[in-house]
């Protein structure tokens, strides 16, 4: 039975403790904040507490 392409994929990145590392690194305090700015560029401004709230979260999370 030939490899599937998820396979593939999770050997590529080091399987799961692999892409759970990746998304650690990836997941800084400033990148949760361009995102959280990219977000509020795009959606009224109504929601601009709720997006900063959760960045709040997920910087708390990091720690």
């Amino acid at each position: 039975m030939s490899e599937s392409i998820f396979d593939k994929a999770k050997d590529a990145v080091g399987g799961v403790d692999g892409l759970l590392d990746k998304a650690k690194d990836l997941a800084t305090d400033e990148n949760i904040d361009k995102v959280a700015e990219g977000i509020k560029q795009h959606t009224p401004d109504q929601i601009d507490t709720v997006v900063d709230s959760l960045a709040d979260k997920a910087k708390q999370a990091n720690d």
